[in-house]
């Protein structure tokens, strides 16, 4: 690999800013060599200005290879170039030394040589030549030193493949190469290149005129020869004076195609002020752009130099995101915003598009700003921004494409039938007409008729008006502003004012654009199933209106939208994600508790937000790294550079910054065949910012290495980590289509695929649920172990008819109340209101009159005082009716007949749901319920038919369903009056999920407006998943899993440790989380996602703490390690803190500019430095348990200055909290509470909230130091504890209970009842 395998001494960077310099043209080494070799002699000579020639490569030039090509292939063994010390003889001249054509005399020409030029030109102008001759590396013929042989076998490849340099010169001269006779302007044009793999190559080319002689040979050939006399005088009858171009192309793995542009032109420039030293300036520029590294995305920008210029090479704003270094203003200049939504929609429906301008330089310019609009949507079909005059058979051929050609060619493209035409001269899009018979437009694999392909949708209406303003803005034109600011003479301040101008107005652009992909398409999110890779192609098109359905329709057959689905699906964290994320209307957060079918004929309206700052004024400044000279020796530049990173890192004040001086230094390093070095940079990096991280690289810096090099590495300390990144990727690939309908398998189904099938059909994800629905579908006079085909088929059928039934009922919105589902709707019959139906929703019961549909409330779940079921008379016949009796005193009967008892059932589910969720107040208890109901009639109804596993049990096994009915029953939900005043709501973490997992850990986070984030409570479970909820809401907003700790116990591979999952969270300034487990993940509070993590602690973290207003944050882990960070930077602030003899650290708190370490037996008083200040024992007074072991303590602050600070420890094993003076020595109050032991304890105000592992609670008053209140928290160990802000106190349980109680502080009373104000 190069710049990396051992043995090599060839030094280049992975990351260099341009690859490969080629200069494309005609000269006096290869002759004119005409299009047409028909014309020659004289004819040529008479049309010199008027035909067409074909230009050839005559050199390529890599960071440590250039090669000639003409006469004969030859490698330039002066190249790199040598400078010299001083800086009056920047270059070296010596025509010897560069062995070049342009230093041949002036005055006369030798014909010899001339005549043996043409001998050698013959067999030296094809592409394949050409392109065989760069992999040969052959020296000089007349350079027989072996020295040079040795160095050309060891040489790489020009990084470069074979097919470009076969065709490059047709799109450098796209219009053919033309003589002239007066001298044209220099010009610039850019292009795109693809491989069969789909890898993008980048190139700009500037092409220029240099000054000939044209002399006719004896033969009749024509021979050019360089004109370097300035003279215009007339010349010899056989000789005339012209203007031969020559391009130099830049080719780069980047797209920069601006900056790129700027160094071409400084380097032509200089040639044309003295340009007898053309290849002298072609040396320098390209040795220094392929030794200047690219940054990666991030702050830091690089700046490098050549001569007297400074040239800036900018980051990418995001890791998933090439970067972007064209104005992307210019399309909003040229059409009409109508125009630019068009375009994009074309391009999202994947139509075959020509783009049309004559500008060449426009072409790639205008596409690739389209193509960067729709983001993260990416082309996956053929990309040619610019067609040769050789290729515009292109067009002609079948399936999607994207090309570009010239407006000269116009007439050309429109014979073509099917192509949408964007001409940028005119700023307008049109279609041709089909011709009859053709069937290029067809993509291959697709169904769509010739009318559907030439259609373009209209984008949906909402987002397209929002994305108006974007457009509005970014019509911006540099001499409108440019009217009231002074002239400016200097060059480089005017050219940095128009960088970050431009930048400025990318960022509006690119943040509008992406903002319209979101509005588009944020409810995929919606329907997307993530654990069971699953999207709800139906639901999510149902969910649209009629004008926008077709365009959705049209957009989910493309390739690019099914790129885009699986990223989803795969639960990629991607820029399109944290924008959805951080825009995400409150209605459409994840529900955190279960979801009912929508039972009510309404589409689910999806809404487009707009949050994009719309200001174009500000600039945002980069911090910026200046290369060092490019000397005579590249190890030098190198180690140079590396001297210059290390300080950088140092000095650097921010996260961000350090991460990309890491990322440069770690390149600098294996460019200097330093892998070890490398790889523990890159390491570094992986912990700060792993989104940058250069994972190829590292993978083949590991495959170079030999496998007993690579274990020894990995066991060094600080290398574990390296089994991570060089692990095998996980596969993307998915066993069945993402969008493909959920149909009933044709088989038995066992409990796993029961699960499954369940969870996708989106019945329930309650794993309790689905436990007992499996039970109650197989008897227990069954003995068997799964469920059979046809009961599994008969249940899914009635579970669907209900659905339907529920649907076409024909209620109207105006008669639900918000958010209200219909469950199940009785047959016709008979009630005290008439003739109808009742339908029973997850509120109420209701009556709906027959034919006219109008619904009339019978009573709400939550006034239902009796069910009865009754045996009336009708017709001297027996009629089974259900009377209801509500709290008011009112009565309904319903003639149900069959199906009463089914019906009444249903109701009580329902009923005792509402009750369970009103006493215990756990805001999920009715989505369960009502999904309850949804089963249990699915069940009764499947059971009626004889060939059903349950069919001889059906109300035994609806029975068994009915959870919150038997719950009810028990008294399980009878709440004691204390606990019911101050409990304010009941989440459930743990819902969905195959195994129930403790709430190790609680934080609550304030909402920041300003930047659309509300307030939010963070839930760290056993498992290590962190879950997030809206705090005004508590539902779920993300959700994500801490995968280290897998990693851990791979790469320990001693023994299974238990497992503790997120141990601790922490907000340690506004902007970040960090939360302890096998390392420490740090998480964005805005988008909620983590790219760093810090690998320090070699043993679980166990507590953080932030200090000095989030500047420092002391970090401990289990083995009585503590670090001190600085958070901006995340760099140890100090030597860590080794406690001797302890590895049960359980806590730290940081108090009055003091460490106070909580282990099982005692508290340590540390100061900053970590010398052991103070030692407090912790004894009971009578132990059940020895020995005695604290699992918790806290610091409570004086609150008036005659008294003291106070420590309170509570026991592990007891029910006892033992009380200390900040600077006693004994404990000065013991306090006794009937309990197992404390597990947690937090303050609020002056109160102690204290959690016992028997699921209590005890509120204590500090100064009394007595429990005046006990709740019932819990039906486990109440686990973790946390003050929202004296606004809530939250408390969490262990597995077995597994949910979270929302407590209310203010509402506390006092034993004799009055309030205890806060």
């Amino acid at each position: 690999m190069a710049g990396g395998p051992a043995g090599s001494d060839i030094l280049c960077l992975q990351n260099s800013f341009a690859d490969l310099m080629l200069v494309v043209g005609l000269d006096e080494n290869t002759g004119l060599i005409p299009e047409l070799s028909v014309i020659e002699g004289e004819g040529m000579m008479k049309n010199l200005f008027y035909g067409k020639f074909e230009p050839q490569v005559l050199c390529a030039i890599s960071s440590n290879n250039m090669m000639h090509f003409f006469p004969h292939p030859r490698q330039d063994f002066e190249y790199p170039l040598q400078q010299l010390e001083t800086k009056q003889n920047l270059f070296l001249k010596s025509a010897s030394a560069y062995n070049t054509l342009d230093c041949i005399p002036k005055s006369k020409f030798n014909r010899a040589t001339h005549q043996s030029r043409l001998s050698i030109r013959s067999t030296s102008v094809t592409p394949g030549a050409i392109s065989r001759h760069m992999s040969m590396r052959r020296p000089y013929a007349s350079l027989k030193k072996t020295t040079y042989v040795q160095n050309l076998a060891s040489s790489q490849q020009f990084p470069v493949p074979d097919e470009v340099i076969k065709s490059i010169q047709y799109f450098c001269f796209p219009d053919d190469l033309q003589i002239t006779e007066q001298k044209a302007d220099t010009s610039v044009h850019f292009l795109v290149l693809t491989d069969i793999h789909g890898n993008k190559t980048y190139a700009t080319c500037i092409t220029f005129y240099r000054p000939y002689i044209i002399e006719k040979e004896y033969d009749g050939s024509l021979i050019p020869h360089l004109d370097l006399s300035g003279d215009n005088s007339a010349v010899a009858p056989d000789r005339t004076r012209c203007y031969i171009p020559v391009c130099c192309t830049l080719i780069s793995k980047y797209a920069y195609f601006e900056t790129m542009k700027e160094s071409l032109s400084y380097m032509v420039h200089l040639i044309e002020t003295e340009s007898e030293d053309m290849y002298t300036y072609i040396k320098l520029f390209a040795h220094r752009l392929t030794m200047t590294p690219t940054p990666p995305p991030g702050r830091v920008a690089i700046e490098f130099c050549i001569h007297d210029m400074s040239f800036t090479i900018s980051p990418s704003q995001e890791a998933e995101k090439q970067v972007i270094d064209i104005p992307l203003y210019l399309p909003f200049l040229i059409f009409p915003p109508d125009e630019i939504l068009r375009i994009l929609s074309a391009i999202m429906v994947e139509n075959r598009i020509v783009f049309i301008a004559s500008n060449y330089a426009l072409l790639t310019v205008i596409m690739e700003s389209f193509l960067n609009f729709i983001l993260p949507f990416e082309w996956k079909y053929t990309y040619v921004p610019i067609l040769s005059s050789k290729s515009l058979e292109l067009l002609e051929a079948p399936g999607t494409f994207m090309m570009g050609c010239h407006s000269k060619y116009k007439e050309e493209v429109n014979q073509v039938g099917g192509l949408v035409v964007v001409d940028i001269d005119e700023g307008s899009l049109s279609i041709n007409p089909e011709i009859a018979d053709d069937s290029r437009s067809v993509r291959s694999g697709d169904s769509d008729s010739i009318e559907d392909l030439l259609d373009i949708p209209e984008i949906p209406e909402e987002a397209a008006k929002l994305f108006l303003n974007v457009c509005r803005k970014a019509r911006f034109q540099f001499d409108l502003v440019d009217t009231k600011r002074p002239s400016h003479f200097n060059l480089n301040a005017e050219r940095s004012y128009r960088r970050r101008k431009i930048q400025a107005l990318n960022d509006l652009i690119v943040s509008g654009c992406l903002e319209l992909m979101v509005n588009l398409f944020r409810s995929v999110v919606t329907e997307t199933r993530v654990e069971y890779k699953r999207f709800n192609k139906q639901a999510f098109l149902d969910s649209k209106s009629g004008s926008e359905k077709s365009f959705y329709e049209k957009v989910m057959k493309t390739s690019m939208f099914k790129k885009f689905l699986k990223d989803r699906i795969n639960d990629k964290t991607d820029y399109w994600v944290k924008l959805e994320v951080k825009t995400r209307p409150q209605a459409k957060s994840t529900e955190s508790g279960p979801s009912v079918p929508n039972r009510r004929p309404q589409l689910r309206k999806q809404s487009s937000v707009a949050v994009i700052a719309l200001n174009t004024g500000q600039f945002h400044n980069s911090p910026v790294f200046r290369m060092p000279a490019l000397g005579d020796k590249v190890i030098v530049y190198l180690k140079e550079t590396i001297r210059l990173l290390s300080v950088a890192v140092q000095k650097s004040q921010h996260f961000q910054e350090r991460a990309s001086y890491i990322y440069l230094l770690g390149m600098f390093y294996l460019a200097c065949n330093k892998l070890t070095l490398a790889l523990e940079n890159f390491i570094s990096l992986a912990s700060i910012d792993v989104q940058i991280l250069p994972k190829l690289v590292v993978t083949k810096i590991c495959q170079q290495m030999k496998e007993s090099e690579l274990q020894d590495l990995i066991s060094r300390p600080g290398f574990q980590a390296l089994s991570d990144l060089m692990g095998a990727p996980v596969s993307e690939s998915i066993h069945r289509k993402l969008e493909e309908s959920v149909n009933i398998p044709e088989k038995d189904l066992y409990y796993d695929e029961f699960v499954e099938c369940v969870s996708v059909m989106e019945m329930t994800s309650d794993t309790d649920t689905i436990g007992r629905l499996f039970r109650a579908l197989i008897p227990s006079q069954i003995h068997q172990n799964f469920i059979d085909q046809e009961t599994f088929a008969a249940f899914t059928h009635c579970w669907k008819e209900n659905n339907k039934q529920c649907l076409n009922l024909g209620i109207s919105d105006k008669d639900l109340l918000e958010s209200e589902c219909v469950l199940r709707v009785s047959s016709l019959c008979k009630t005290d209101y008439g003739t109808g139906r009742v339908a029973l929703t997850d509120r109420r019961l209701c009556f709906v009159k027959d034919i006219s549909s109008e619904t009339r409330e019978i009573t709400r779940l939550s006034k239902i005082l009796e069910l009865e079921k009754k045996t009336m008379f009708s017709f001297l016949k027996q009629v089974k009716v259900l009377r209801i009796k509500n709290t008011g005193g009112s009565r309904f009967t319903a003639w149900l007949k069959e199906e009463r008892d089914d019906f009444c059932l249903l109701i009580e589910e329902m009923w005792a749901g509402k009750v369970v969720s009103d006493c215990t107040k756990d805001i999920h208890a009715i989505q369960k319920a009502a999904q309850n109901v949804l089963l249990v009639d699915a069940l009764l109804q499947s059971g009626l038919d004889a060939e059903t596993a349950h069919h001889g049990n059906r109300e035994e096994a609806a029975r068994q369903l009915c959870y919150y009915r038997k719950y009810r029953e028990e008294g399980h939900h009878n709440v004691p009056a204390e606990t019911k005043e101050v409990l304010q709501n009941r989440i459930d973490p743990n819902y969905g999920e195959r195994e129930r997992k403790t709430v190790h850990a609680l934080l609550y986070t304030p909402g920041v407006p300003e930047h659309s984030v509300s307030p939010r409570l963070w839930v760290g479970l056993g498992d290590g998943k962190i879950k997030v909820y809206n705090a005004s809401h508590w539902l779920l907003e993300s959700e994500f899993v801490q995968t280290k700790q897998s990693v851990y116990m791979y790469i320990c591979n001693i023994k299974k440790y238990e497992t503790h999952g997120c141990t601790c969270l922490v907000a340690v300034d506004k902007k970040h989380v960090w939360a302890g487990s096998y390392g420490i993940f740090i998480i964005d509070i805005e988008t909620i996602r983590s790219n760093k993590t810090l690998m320090d602690h070699q043993e679980i973290v166990v507590d953080i703490v932030s200090i000095d207003d989030g500047r420092y944050a002391f970090t401990a882990s289990i083995n009585g390690i503590i670090m001190k960070w600085d958070i901006q930077k995340l760099t140890q602030a100090q030597p860590p803190i080794h406690l001797e003899n302890v590895r049960d650290l359980r806590s730290i708190k940081y108090h009055q500019e003091h460490i106070w370490c909580g282990t099982w037996q005692k508290i340590l008083k540390l100061s900053g430095s970590g010398q052991i200040l103070q030692e407090l024992q912790f004894t009971v007074s009578e132990p059940k348990f020895q020995p005695a072991e604290m699992d918790c303590f806290i610091i409570l602050k004086a609150e008036g200055e005659n008294t003291k600070d106070e420590i309170w420890a509570g026991c592990r094993r007891e029910g006892e909290i033992l009380v200390w003076d900040i600077d006693g020595t004994e404990p000065s109050h013991r306090i006794q509470l009937d309990c197992r032991g404390i597990s947690d304890m937090v303050v609020q105000e002056r109160r102690i909230w204290a959690g016992s592992k028997d699921g209590r609670i005890y509120i204590i008053n500090s100064d009394s130091k007595k429990a005046f209140k006990t709740l019932l928290a819990h039906d486990d160990a109440v686990r973790s504890l946390c003050n929202a802000e004296n606004r809530y106190i939250l408390s969490g349980s262990g597995s077995s209970d597994g949910k979270i109680a929302i407590w209310t502080p203010n509402d506390t009373r006092t034993e004799s009842g009055t309030y205890i104000g806060i």
